[in-house]
């Protein structure tokens, strides 16, 4: 149903219809014009010969009465045009003064009918019946004029219907319509889909980047230099221009990251000398305590930002070796189950046969051991914690399902940035850069991180690590 409504929202296809309609539209009307403008020629050329006919005739009457026009109509008879032609003359009561039809337009049967014989008995009698010939392939044109002597002059002949005539051509037009429209729809289809070819690769740009959160990803400059190529340069200026951004935001990160670690150093190591020199009274001592756990607090969150910028930067110091992803799984997820049993959370470890990477086994028994206690963390107690690794394809993966309210759709790219809280996380303790070193820790090895919710609720994070050659 996805590939039906994608193509039912097609731009291209809605394109080639609108260009199939109209074309259809016009060249429909352009035949029905010739077609109109054909027949009356056809019309027109039929009466104009009969006009001059009559007027040629009714003169003749004029001038040289009946018999003239007998006479004039026997000489003109040798001609082919004048034998075939309908005349008669008409008294004003509808009777028949004079008439001549012509031969070929008379059909007529004989009929055997009884009649009286005037004495009383009845007798047969061969009865001859005349009339003219109907077809629906022949009309007849028919042209009158009034005389003087009040008599009506009308001058006729059969043509060729003008139905049938053009039938040839409206039988035509109809087999090279449907081509046409074909071939018009099917390059019409043809020529928007490539056309908005750059428009359909902003939309997957545009996708992948709120998907993944990659802002690296530029739309292929077009080779026309029309409206489209320039929606696309503009699309990728403002992708600049938002990368620049965040990597100032990032770098100022570092950097105040980087000058703030001395200093609380300095300051966790004074309050700690002075609570060891035990001359400090209670309420003191309990200062120096917590100045030196929220030193501790934000001595953390500085050296998570540190490796996530070196990860990023692809600076953070690994040391790859060939191991087993389902073993690193296994030992990282055994590490919260006391965490899980006191959070009424049961956790699964599902792991089978080995999974051969070449991986940093400390950085990446981090990774699944943020993704766990993020998990145990957001499922309520009766739920459970799934943690699975094996093999999808070329990727190794480690997968960690939970039973709790999963990640909103539209926060499922954001939960990967740095200081990123979901509103659901914001009364969970944490410093928001857990799932931050997790992407950074797998990207360093060449594989990413992923998060989707599974189809019966719940969370599922996903880690691909590139197979080993050595697999």
């Amino acid at each position: 149903m996805a590939g039906v409504d994608q193509i039912r929202r097609s731009l291209a296809l809605r394109f080639s219809l609108w260009f199939a309609g109209w074309f259809t539209i016009g060249f429909v009307a352009i035949f029905a014009g010739l077609y109109w403008l054909l027949g009356k020629q056809i019309e027109s050329r039929d009466y104009e010969d009969l006009q001059q006919r009559l007027q040629q005739y009714s003169t003749v009457y004029v001038t040289s009465g009946l018999r003239g026009l007998q006479r004039r109509i026997a000489e003109d008879s040798q001609q082919p045009n004048v034998r075939s032609l309908f005349l008669r003359l008409v008294g004003p009561n509808g009777s028949q003064v004079w008439g001549k039809i012509p031969p070929d337009w008379i059909e007529s049967d004989e009929e055997v009918v009884v009649v009286p014989d005037g004495w009383g008995r009845w007798r047969e009698q061969t009865v001859e019946r005349r009339r003219i010939k109907r077809s629906a392939e022949r009309e007849l044109a028919v042209v009158s004029q009034a005389l003087s002597d009040s008599l009506l002059l009308q001058i006729g002949r059969a043509t060729d219907s003008r139905e049938a005539l053009l039938e040839p051509l409206r039988r035509t037009f109809a087999w090279v319509a449907g081509a046409v429209v074909l071939v018009g729809g099917g390059a019409g289809f043809l020529t928007a889909r490539r056309a908005t070819r750059p428009l359909r690769e902003v939309v997957e740009i545009a996708r992948g980047i709120i998907a993944t959160g990659r802002i690296d990803a530029r739309v292929p400059a077009p080779r026309n230099d029309d409206e489209v190529a320039e929606l696309v340069r503009h699309f990728n200026s403002v992708l600049d221009k938002n990368e620049g951004l965040l990597r100032a935001m990032r770098e100022a990160l570092d950097n105040v990251a980087h000058d703030l670690r001395t200093p609380l150093a300095g300051l966790r190591l004074s309050a700690e000398a002075a609570l060891q020199r035990g001359t400090a009274d209670r309420d003191t001592a309990e200062t120096l305590g917590d100045v030196i756990e929220r030193s501790d607090q934000l001595l953390a969150l500085l050296r998570a930002l540190m490796e996530i910028s070196e990860a990023e930067a692809g600076m953070l110091k690994l040391e790859p070796v060939a191991c087993d992803l389902g073993e690193i799984a296994r030992h990282a997820a055994e590490l919260y189950e006391e965490v899980a049993e006191a959070s009424e959370v049961n956790l699964t470890i599902a792991t089978g046969a080995p999974v051969p990477v070449t991986a940093d086994t400390t950085r990446m028994r981090q990774a699944v051991a943020n993704l766990v206690d993020n998990a145990i963390k957001y499922t309520p107690a009766g739920g459970s914690v799934t943690v699975w690794a094996g093999r999808e394809g070329n990727e190794r993966v480690v997968r960690v399902s939970d039973t709790g309210p999963g990640v909103p759709e539209a926060e499922q790219a954001k939960v990967w940035d740095r200081l990123y809280r979901c509103d659901q996380s914001r009364t969970e303790s944490g410093l928001g850069l857990g799932l931050s070193m997790v992407r950074a820790i797998l990207r360093a090895h060449g594989g990413d991180a992923a998060v989707h919710n599974a189809k019966n609720g719940g969370a599922v994070f996903e880690l691909r690590l590139p197979a080993s050659e050595e697999a």
